[in-house]
């Protein structure tokens, strides 16, 4: 999907509510009455929102399953808002030059309980106090 963008930058932007149809790329996973794009005042830009359980709503990029992302940045920066006592959830499988596999699943529980599980090791966070 990126593979053959230009990706010397500072940044490369692959996940934005911006623009007229945002979503084209994206495969978007459950009812279009729970998810949906708005202008949020405190943010100042248009962002996602889905609404429900995060096993049902998803948004997936890329569209097909048997495309790559194909970036070759240092760092991944995801900047998400979770609502509090709202279950959230997101898997990163990344592959390595050499094709060795990585599988990263975060969680957030609305018990405040966070989980990061990755094929290398298991780590467990409480949030808040």
């Amino acid at each position: 999907m990126f593979k053959n963008e230009y990706q010397g930058g500072a940044f490369v932007e692959i996940f934005s509510a911006q623009g007229k149809n945002p979503g084209a790329k994206w495969k978007i996973l459950g009812s279009p009455s729970v998810i949906w794009k708005e202008f949020d005042k405190e943010v100042k830009s248009f962002v996602f929102v889905l609404e429900g359980s995060s096993q049902t709503n998803k948004i997936q990029l890329p569209k097909e399953n048997k495309q790559i992302l194909g970036l070759i940045q240092r760092f991944l920066v995801l900047q998400i808002y979770i609502p509090l006592g709202q279950d959230f959830s997101t898997e990163l499988l990344h592959t390595e030059v050499f094709s060795s596999l990585c599988l990263l699943v975060v969680g957030l529980q609305p018990n405040g309980k966070a989980g990061i599980n990755s094929t290398h090791e298991w780590t467990t966070a409480f949030l808040g106090e």
